[in-house]
C-alpha cells in the first residue's frame, strides 16, 4: 500500500483509532497475527522542498556601544538568582531587536563597565544548594563584544563579603589609570577588594573602618563615605598595595543633614545632593578627595513648596557637563527614596537650574546617555522605562516588554 503526504495523517489516525477501541484482552493476543499493514511514505514530488532550518546564529556586539543603547540593571527581587544586565536599544521601535544581548547576575550582583577595555565585570553569589549552603562571592569578568565568560575570581580568599544592597553604580569602580578594579566588601567591617586587571587577579583586600563605596579618585586612589560625615581616600601603588590613607573632615551631619550617596562624578567633580536640596561639592580629579563647599539647589519658591531629590538611582549627567536627578514636590522626612513628578537638570558650575522635564508618570530612578543628542530613561512607577529627548523634554516611548521585573538601576552604554 502507498500514501502520499496528503493522505498519510488520514492513515495515521485510523490507526491510532483503532487501537484505542482494542479491548484489554487483545493487547495480550499474538503481536504477529494482529500487526498492521506496512506502510511506505512516498514524497509528493509536487510540493517544494522545505527550506534549511536555521540552528542559530552568534551576533557579535561593537565594541563602542551605540549612544542610544543602555545596560539595565534587572535587580529580579522577585526570583534573586535571575537576575541580568540587560543591553537595551532604548531608539528601537520594534520589540523584537530592542534587546541586543545579555549576562547573568545572581542576587543583587553589582556591576561596571571598563571604559576602554573589551571588558565587564559583574561582582555576584551564589549559594551551593541553590537557596542555602555556603555562599560563593565571584566576580565574573564578560567580554563586551559576544558577552561571553572570560573569567571567574572567587572571593574566598580576600577573607570578606562583598557588598550585597540596593544597586549602587559606585559598589565597584575602575581605577583612573583603567589598570584596577575596586570592589566594595561589607560583612558588617567596610573595606575593598582591588583587583588587577592585565593578569585578573587579587593583589590586595584594604580596610576602610566606618566608611564604604568606591569613587574613584585620581589615577590609583578610591573614595569612601564615611558614617561621620567625612570621607576616606586610599591611594596604591601600581602593583595594587595600600601606600596611604587620608580623611577630609565632616561635611554633613548624618543625622540632621544627611545626603546621598549616590552622585554624579562629572570631569572628576562629584555632586552629592542632600535629602533636603543642597549640593554638596567634591573634587575627585586628585589624588586625594577634597571637598569644595556647597550650594543650594532650590529658590525660595521651591523650598516653600518641599521640594526635594528622591528616588533609588536618581542622578547622573550628559557629556554636555549637565547634573540631573529627579524631584518631588512636597517632600518631607522619610520620603527620600519615593521618587517624583519631575526631572530637573542642573548647569552644576553654574549653580544653576537650567530646565525642568515633566513626567507623565512617577519615576524612581533614571540614566542620561552619552553624545550630542543625549536620552534620559526614566524608571516608572509601575516599572517600565519612559525613554525622552534630554535636551527638549519630548517623550518618545515606553518600553515595558524586556523580561525586566524591577529595572531599578541603568548604566550608560560605554
Amino acid at each position: 500500500m502507498k500514501l502520499t503526504q496528503t493522505t498519510l495523517a488520514a492513515a495515521v489516525a485510523a490507526l491510532l483509532l483503532a487501537g484505542c477501541s482494542a479491548e484489554p484482552q487483545q493487547a495480550s493476543t499474538d503481536h504477529a497475527a494482529h500487526a498492521a499493514p506496512a506502510v511506505e511514505i512516498v514524497a509528493d514530488p509536487s510540493l517544494p522542498p522545505l527550506p534549511i532550518e536555521a540552528i542559530g546564529t552568534v551576533e557579535t556586539l561593537p565594541e563602542r556601544y551605540p549612544e542610544s543603547w543602555v545596560l539595565v540593571d534587572e535587580v529580579s527581587f522577585f526570583k534573586m538568582t535571575a537576575g541580568k544586565i540587560i543591553v537595551l536599544d532604548l531608539l528601537e521601535e520594534k520589540p523584537a531587536r530592542r534587546i541586543k544581548g545579555m549576562m547573568d547576575k545572581s542576587l543583587i550582583g553589582n556591576f561596571v563597565q571598563h571604559p576602554t577595555r573589551n571588558e565587564q565585570y559583574i561582582m555576584e553569589s551564589f549559594h551551593e544548594r541553590g537557596s542555602r549552603g555556603k555562599k560563593f562571592d565571584v566576580l565574573a569578568i564578560y567580554d563586551k563584544t559576544g558577552l561571553n565568560l572570560n573569567k571567574e575570581i572567587f572571593w574566598e580568599e580576600t577573607g570578606t563579603d562583598r557588598l550585597q544592597a540596593l544597586p549602587e553604580r559606585y559598589s565597584m569602580a575602575v581605577s583612573g589609570d583603567q589598570k584596577l578594579l575596586f570592589v566594595a566588601n561589607f560583612n558588617p567591617a567596610a573595606s575593598f577588594t582591588v583587583v588587577d586587571l592585565a593578569s585578573h587577579k587579587i593583589v590586595s583586600t584594604i580596610a576602610t573602618p566606618g566608611c564604604v563605596l568606591t569613587y574613584p579618585t585620581g589615577p590609583r586612589s578610591v573614595s569612601s563615605l564615611c558614617s561621620n560625615g567625612s570621607m576616606l581616600t586610599t591611594v596604591v601603588g601600581s602593583d595594587g598595595q595600600l601606600q596611604s590613607q587620608q580623611r577630609i573632615e565632616p561635611f554633613f551631619d548624618t543625622d540632621t543633614t544627611p545626603i546621598f550617596e549616590r552622585p554624579a562624578i562629572i570631569d572628576g567633580i562629584a555632586y552629592f545632593p542632600s535629602f533636603n536640596g543642597v549640593m554638596h561639592v567634591v573634587d575627585m580629579s586628585g589624588e586625594v578627595a577634597e571637598y569644595k563647599g556647597q550650594w543650594n539647589m532650590l529658590n525660595d519658591v521651591e523650598m516653600a513648596a518641599n521640594h526635594r531629590p528622591s528616588g533609588l538611582s536618581f542622578t547622573d549627567y550628559d557629556d554636555q557637563g549637565h547634573f540631573y536627578t529627579i524631584m518631588q514636590a512636597d517632600g518631607a522626612e522619610g520620603t527620600q527614596s519615593h521618587g517624583g513628578h519631575q526631572v530637573w537638570v542642573y548647569d552644576p558650575v553654574a549653580k544653576k537650574k537650567v530646565r525642568e522635564i515633566d513626567l507623565p508618570n512617577w519615576g524612581i530612578s533614571l540614566a542620561v546617555t552619552r553624545g550630542d543628542k543625549p536620552l534620559l530613561v526614566v524608571t516608572n512607577g509601575e516599572l517600565a522605562l519612559d525613554v525622552f529627548d534630554a535636551t527638549s523634554g519630548e517623550h518618545i516611548q515606553t518600553i515595558s516588554d524586556i523580561g525586566s521585573d524591577t529595572p531599578l538601576l541603568i548604566h550608560k552604554a560605554l
